[in-house]
Parts: structure tokens; C-alpha cells; sequence
């Protein structure tokens, strides 16, 4: 079953300053990737291209109706889990989540998006569980698909407009030729 044509819905790219936030209480099993990302089932890292540099842009891509989010990282991730694990309450579990907080989150998506993305079973001998629909398979690898061409996109223009800069170079690398020396770097006596 194709996806049914939305119109109202967009992503949104939002800033983040930081890979590992302060007070980040999901457990160790939900490790942090080489470069310091915390989506699971991702492609290609930028970090395999090349190194990555000291600091790096960041962004969250989410779907959002009326700018109230409604699919994003965070279900992505629920996705994942639940196709590894069988489970909506295994996968809540390895991301520090209530299994309450999983299902309302899936119910949203699938209510906003108009697609069922699991299909659940309750208790007997197999003990229940839970799997993705064809359209829950298709939106995941698609998100998938979406937020590696976002990061790489992201990648690219860090280092069009930032890639000189000795901020952006790979720990203990020296910038560019041609790039700004730290003194063309504003300083806040220059009002920066």
C-alpha cells in the first residue's frame, strides 16, 4: 500500500548543540554510535568519509503538522526497536521510555500519518508482541534513507561555508591553506 499524499506536512531542521545532552538517563544499552549519534539503524556516518572535525553541526528532522511534531528521531527509533526486538514493550524498555509514552507516541504517528506501522499481539503461549506493517517498514527505511541524505547534506554545507575554519578542522589538524588563521576568527572585542 503506497503512502497516502499528505499536504500540510513538512520537516523541520532545528539546531543542536550537543550530541550527548546533559541528564541523558536512557541506559547503557542504548550506546551512543562511533560519532556520537544516538539514532539507531542509520546508514553511512559522515565520520567514515573523512574525519570528523572538532565541531560539527548538528540538526533534528522531524515531521511536524501546524508545527506540532509528530514523527521524528524518537519514533524512528521506536521503529528500529520493535522490528529487532518483536516488542513495543522491549523497545520502550532499551530506550528509558514507558511503555505508556511508546504507545501514545505510535498511536500520534499513526493517527497523523494515516498509517497503521504495527500490528500488536496480546499475551497466549507466544507471549505477545509486536511487528511492523508493510507501511511501518516503508516509512522506516524512507525516514532512514531521508535523515543519512539530511546528515550528509548538512555535512557538505558545514564544509562549504565552514570548512576553512579552525573550529571545523579534525582535532590536532591545522586549517586549510588558505583558511582564516585564528586571528581572523572574531573575538568578542569585535563585537562577536
Amino acid at each position: 500500500m503506497p503512502f497516502p499524499a499528505q499536504s500540510g506536512y513538512a520537516f523541520a531542521m532545528c539546531a543542536s548543540a550537543a550530541n550527548d545532552q546533559p541528564g541523558d538517563t536512557r541506559p547503557a544499552s542504548f550506546s551512543a554510535k562511533p560519532d556520537g549519534r544516538k539514532h539507531r539503524g542509520r546508514g553511512k556516518r559522515v565520520s567514515e568519509i573523512q574525519p570528523p572535525p572538532r565541531i560539527r553541526a548538528g540538526h533534528r528532522v522531524f515531521f511536524h503538522e501546524q508545527g506540532e511534531p509528530l514523527f521524528g528521531p524518537g519514533t524512528f527509533d521506536l521503529l528500529v526497536l520493535v522490528e529487532e526486538t518483536g516488542s513495543l514493550h522491549q523497545a520502550a524498555k532499551l530506550m528509558g521510555m514507558s511503555y505508556n509514552k511508546a504507545w501514545r507516541a505510535m498511536r500520534q504517528a499513526e493517527d497523523h500519518l494515516g498509517l497503521k506501522l504495527m500490528t500488536r499481539r496480546t499475551g497466549g503461549s507466544d507471549g505477545g508482541g509486536s511487528v511492523l506493517t508493510d507501511d511501518g517498514h516503508r516509512l522506516m527505511e524512507r525516514f532512514r534513507a531521508f535523515l543519512d541524505e539530511a546528515d550528509a547534506d548538512l555535512a557538505r554545507l558545514y564544509q562549504k561555508y565552514f570548512g576553512d575554519a579552525s573550529f571545523a578542522q579534525p582535532e590536532g589538524a591545522s586549517p586549510q591553506a588558505g583558511g582564516p588563521a585564528a586571528s581572523d576568527v572574531p573575538s568578542s572585542e569585535d563585537g562577536a
